[in-house]
């Protein structure tokens, strides 16, 4: 596989002209390609690319097993052929393939039932990884299991990641919000101390965000959907996978053991390994990814209304009911009994926003457009 190639940094100025298409981690921007460009990339000139800027204002609120997307898209070109495509990268973004789409937020909104050909067609996505190993995928960072079945290990060292990327990079920030909200500093250390033993489930790729926004229904009918936005991919348990999209996608109670069942019966006939211990240790992933939310949910909220100023009514009242939302989502989780009331939170943002104002300046400020706003996206021709 060849390395992709370098290209000037004025190809990323032209297209930012182009304007933004959303994002939370990155601006996108969609740039016929130039007929230089055209010649480097193999493409040909007016084709559409899109052009990735990583955001320098977003802050960290994610957990990366992987901090270069465009390592892990070169390790999938020959995996996964519906992946975005790297084409070039330059000293200040990455150039990937693109096709018109519609995010299938669109079609379907996210905490309503989804037709159950849509349920099918998603976790047919998540199957599509599991054939990707270890040996395909960039280096792990330190403290990954070595084993590639111990799933306790995994969701340790998951954890640990939130605890050190999410919390404790924000904690100087935002630590005396969560105190005040009664979210405890130490709450993913003391998870991580206490994982319960879960069965050895055989590791592979994850794409670690699959929700409707992270879903693309192509133009072109074949394949009907396409998973974009691979930045917060990982290696591990296949029953991640399906927790985390189970939480983000924010099925109703009514859904939700169909798509399990759905799950299930995909992903059995791949490996009978892979669904050991389903029906006790989904539990712990899914407890997993609502503790962790807390913290983005809740810093996304609070930097938010310090950008609007907190001085208009309507922006606190949405920032107290953001709050609130990730509290109550979070709350059995968290041990968090009971959730403040919707008092208790305005209070505490007021209170933090006062003592945060003399260095406001200097708190990343998330100017990023929802990505249902996103008309299209990169993905592989």
């Amino acid at each position: 596989m060849l390395a992709p190639l370098r290209v000037d940094d004025q190809f990323v100025r032209l297209a930012k002209q182009s304007g933004a298409v959303g994002g939370h981690h990155n601006q996108n921007f969609v740039q016929p390609l130039t007929t230089p460009m055209a010649r480097l990339v193999g493409g040909t000139p007016g084709d559409p690319v899109l052009v990735r800027v990583p955001r320098t204002d977003a802050g960290s609120v994610v957990v990366r097993t992987w901090q270069d997307e465009s390592t892990l898209l070169r390790s999938l070109e020959s995996h996964l052929p519906h992946a975005p495509r790297l084409l070039a990268t330059t000293s200040t973004a990455t150039v990937l393939s693109y096709v018109e789409g519609i995010p299938l937020s669109r079609l379907c909104a996210s905490g309503s039932p989804l037709p159950d050909q849509r349920v099918l067609d998603l976790v047919e996505l998540l199957t599509q990884t599991m054939s990707v190993r270890r040996t395909a995928l960039p280096e792990l960072p330190d403290g990954w299991p070595h084993g590639d079945r111990d799933s306790q290990g995994f969701l340790r060292a998951l954890m640990h990641l939130a605890d050190r990327q999410i919390r404790e990079s924000n904690w100087p920030t935002y630590g005396s919000l969560f105190t005040r909200l009664g979210v405890p500093e130490d709450v993913l250390k003391r998870k991580a101390e206490s994982v319960p033993r879960m069965a050895n489930r055989p590791f592979s790729l994850l794409h670690g965000d699959l929700h409707l926004d992270n879903v693309i229904v192509t133009t072109h009918g074949f394949p009907s959907l396409i998973a974009v936005d691979w930045e917060l991919a990982t290696f591990g348990d296949p029953l991640y996978d399906l927790a985390t999209h189970l939480v983000r996608t924010r099925y109703p109670d009514s859904q939700y053991a169909f798509v399990v069942e759905a799950w299930l019966k995909a992903v059995e006939p791949i490996s009978q390994d892979a669904v050991k211990g389903l029906e006790t240790d989904l539990k712990h992933y899914i407890d997993f990814e609502r503790t962790q939310s807390v913290f983005p949910d809740v810093i996304r909220a609070a930097r938010r209304l310090s950008h609007q100023g907190g001085t208009e009514s309507a922006h606190l009242e949405e920032a107290v009911s953001a709050v609130q939302g990730a509290l109550q989502a979070g709350a059995a989780a968290l041990g968090l009994h009971p959730v403040p009331d919707s008092a208790t939170v305005r209070d505490a943002l007021l209170e933090w926003q006062a003592a945060s104002r003399p260095t406001r300046g200097t708190v990343p400020v998330d100017n990023s457009a929802d990505l249902s706003d996103r008309s299209a996206v990169a993905l592989s021709h």
